[in-house]
């Protein structure tokens, strides 16, 4: 199938350090490739930007105005066509952006989210007003409803079409949040044991039919230190590397999968490569199952 590449390259609203430098990153360390070795084909690459014309001192405008253009590509390359999307974000907070033109291209979509965090946050509950704690609730219409309809997103993203896997440090408004809707859940601990893959298999394909169209995000930081060096927020523990590998096969088996995003990717602290080895095996092990 063919792929067009999406780079979104901002740490939040800054395009200058940490992981924004992540798309590029990946690129260079031979992407392209290994997608091209499981049979599907690279299209094109685009880079999303923000003119300095269009920035404002509001970050959260600035990411509503990044998400806009970020979800014009998605659409763009999704319309019409069987292609799928692979974007590169530098964080969390350019998930919203996919997701918004997965809506616009295709209508209603489901979300599988690979993180050790929650991203369930509001400004009501964050605790710490980092803003990368909130994109999955601004997805699924809890909060900031001017970043989610500047990404066109709307409706909002369903709780029964969305997943949570691999958390293992959430906070407590985002636990009573897991508990009060039917989103589904795995914890990290969950994810430890043998036959992981058959678990998120069997729990998350009765969800396909929640939506036609699904997004699957990959937080690198899902698989701790030891195998993303430097992640921006490390977790507290974590499933194997290769449990994760097969958890994400098994999701992108389980639901149709249409866009992909790898985010949380800092090169400049991943020195022996191991985090660009895992985000390259992540990727493939999704896309040799579409």
């Amino acid at each position: 199938m063919d792929i067009t590449i999406v780079c979104v390259p901002f740490q939040v609203d800054v395009a200058r350090w940490g992981c924004a430098g992540g798309p590029q990153a990946l690129l260079d360390t031979g992407l392209i490739g290994r997608i091209e070795a499981t049979g599907h084909r690279v299209r094109d690459v685009v880079w999303v930007d923000l003119p300095k014309s269009e920035r404002t001192r509001d970050s959260v405008t600035n990411l509503g105005r990044i998400a806009r253009r970020t979800a014009g590509a998605v659409r763009d390359a999704l319309t019409g066509s069987q292609r799928l999307v692979l974007v590169l974000e530098g964080d969390c907070t350019h998930a919203v952006g996919p997701i918004g033109g997965l809506e616009q291209a295709k209508g209603h979509p489901g979300v599988v989210w690979f993180d050790a965090h929650g991203d369930l946050n509001t400004m009501e509950t964050t605790t710490t007003g980092f803003l990368g704690g909130l994109p999955y609730a601004v997805a699924l219409g809890w909060d900031l409803e001017d970043w989610r309809m500047a990404a066109g997103l709307e409706p909002p993203v369903r709780p029964e079409a969305a997943a949570l896997l691999g958390t293992s440090d959430l906070d407590p408004a985002e636990r009573a949040a897991l508990e009060r809707y039917p989103i589904l859940h795995m914890d990290a601990s969950q994810m430890q044991q043998s036959g992981v893959g058959g678990r998120v298999l069997a729990a998350l394909k009765p969800r396909a039919l929640e939506a036609r169209h699904w997004y699957m995000h990959l937080d690198l930081d899902v698989a701790g230190p030891e195998e993303l060096p430097g992640g921006m927020t490390p977790a507290p523990y974590w499933p194997p590397r290769q449990h994760l590998i097969e958890a994400v096969g098994a999701a992108a088996q389980a639901v149709p999968i249409a866009v992909l995003g790898l985010a949380v990717y800092n090169p400049a602290l991943d020195v022996d490569g191991r985090g660009a080895r895992l985000a390259l095996d992540l990727a493939v092990a999704a896309l040799e199952k579409l």
